[in-house]
Formats: structure tokens, C-alpha cells, sequence
């Protein structure tokens, strides 16, 4: 018998990381009492300091601002982006692994399709045709998850149909109903929550790769893909409008994967 490991050291610190984030979402008033969009001319390109812990940009506004702000903007889309591939990647994968042959053959053919081109890729494609901006491209970025998702699903609800506790109670008179709610949908939960965390992970950067191509969030908000296309101009005389919104982005992907990693790691029962 196996057993999901209890979270240790590394995984409650990635649970402090996205805490912290967190609350830069819901309060960020409560991080810092300067205006994300509003800067101070004199204080343009201003290097770190006690006033600025990590300077400030080309038009005088504080950047630990804006990445606290910008916690907003990317975060929240990208959870957008993950529960809407989730959601048509189960809904795909389930009715793939629970039809007929025919039915799950031509669904796996769309998705070997889907998964041949690559997420960004695609991403731009129907970001391009939509229209921009941050909502459609968090739509943008889970429709290019679905495939992910649903290979993975359906592989998933395959191998449970396949198990001896499935077909004793398909056997007892359980109907089909009722083998899905109380049987697959219980096991599958955990293994499919795993994946979404790290998929998230993913979906962070890839908007913030779209935002700093231009196709979200339009200036002057505090986006951190937008930033770090903002301060490439900058690089050499103002490091930091690239350095720590790039920091920012990595330490929330980072924390984000090691805790998906630490929910799908099995290990054996202990005597």
C-alpha cells in the first residue's frame, strides 16, 4: 500500500513563498503604501536603497511596489488559465476514457494534434485571434494546457477502470453513475491535483512570456512580464526593472513546482 509523503522542510517553505504572495494579492496596500502607476520624476532609475529596496524605474515609480501589485495581475490569471485547462482537459480525457473505442480514438487523435504544437505557440495563435489583453491571455493559456491535461486524465481514468476494486463494483450493481462519483472521480482527485499545481507553475510563465511579448496586460499596469519587457532597455544602467520581477516570477514557478512535486511523491507505509 502507498502513501502520498508529508510535506517537509522544502515544501512548507514553498508554502510560506506563495503565503506571502498571497496576501500580496488580497492586501497589497498592507506590503507598501506607494502607487504602483504614479511615479516620481526626480526619483527616476533610482538604484536600491532603504528608500527603495529595489530601485525604481524610468519614470520615478517604486518597482517592490509594482511586483506587489503585480502579484494581482499575473497570479490570479494564471490560476484562470489552469482551471480552464483542467476543466476541458478532464472533460475531454474523461469522455475519451469512458466512451466507446471509436469515440476514444478520434479524441485521441485531436489531442495527439493539439500536443504535436507547442504551448506557447499555440497560446499566441489564439491569443492573436481573440484579441489582447489579460483575460484573453489567461483563456489563451489554458486552452493550451487542455491536451496536457487530457492525455493525462484520460490515461488516468483508464488505468482506475482497469483495477479489481472497479470491476467488483461494477459487479455488486453499481451503475455508471455511481462508479464515477464514489470510485474514479475519489482516486483520481489527488494525482490530478498534483498535476494542476505544477501546470500552474507553467502558466505563470508562460504569461508572463505573452506579457512581455505585448499581448497582455497594456501599460501602465503593474504586469511582471511587462515589466521585465519594460527594463530591457535599461539593462545596462538600471539592472534591477529586470532583475527582480524576473526574481519575483521564478521564486513563485519555483515554489510552485517543488509543492507539486512533494503532493505526488508516494512512499511506503511505515510499520
Amino acid at each position: 500500500m502507498k502513501r502520498f509523503a508529508p510535506l517537509g522542510p522544502e515544501s512548507v517553505l514553498s508554502i510560506g513563498v506563495l503565503a506571502v504572495f498571497g496576501l500580496a494579492i488580497l492586501f497589497p496596500s498592507a506590503l507598501t503604501h506607494s502607487d504602483p502607476t504614479t511615479g516620481v520624476a526626480k526619483d527616476h532609475l533610482l538604484a536600491p536603497d532603504w528608500a527603495h529596496w529595489f530601485g525604481t524605474d524610468q519614470l520615478g515609480r517604486d518597482v517592490l511596489t509594482r511586483i506587489i501589485y503585480g502579484a494581482r495581475e499575473t497570479l490570479p490569471a494564471a490560476l484562470l488559465a489552469t482551471l480552464t485547462g483542467v476543466v476541458l482537459g478532464a472533460f475531454i480525457g474523461g469522455l475519451a476514457a469512458l466512451s466507446a473505442p471509436v469515440v476514444d480514438g478520434a479524441l485521441s487523435g485531436v489531442i495527439d494534434v493539439l500536443l504535436s504544437i507547442p504551448e506557447l505557440l499555440l497560446a499566441l495563435t489564439v491569443v492573436i485571434l481573440t484579441g489582447f489583453g489579460p483575460l484573453h491571455a489567461a483563456l489563451a493559456v489554458g486552452i493550451s494546457q487542455t491536451a496536457s491535461f487530457a492525455r493525462i486524465i484520460r490515461n488516468l481514468v483508464r488505468s482506475l477502470r482497469a483495477m479489481p476494486y472497479i470491476e467488483a463494483a461494477r459487479l455488486s450493481g453499481t451503475g455508471f453513475g455511481g462508479m464515477i462519483w464514489w470510485h474514479i472521480l475519489p482516486n483520481a482527485f489527488r494525482p490530478v491535483l498534483g498535476l494542476t499545481v505544477l501546470r500552474y507553475s507553467m502558466a505563470i510563465l508562460s504569461l508572463a512570456t505573452l506579457g512581455f511579448l505585448g499581448y497582455g496586460a497594456p501599460p501602465p499596469t503593474p504586469e511582471w512580464g511587462l515589466m521585465i519587457a519594460e527594463g530591457r532597455d535599461y539593462l545596462a544602467t538600471a539592472w534591477w526593472m529586470t532583475t527582480f520581477p524576473g526574481l519575483a516570477l521564478l521564486t513563485v514557478a519555483f515554489a510552485t513546482n517543488r509543492l507539486s512535486h512533494a503532493m505526488t511523491r508516494p512512499r511506503e507505509d511505515q510499520p
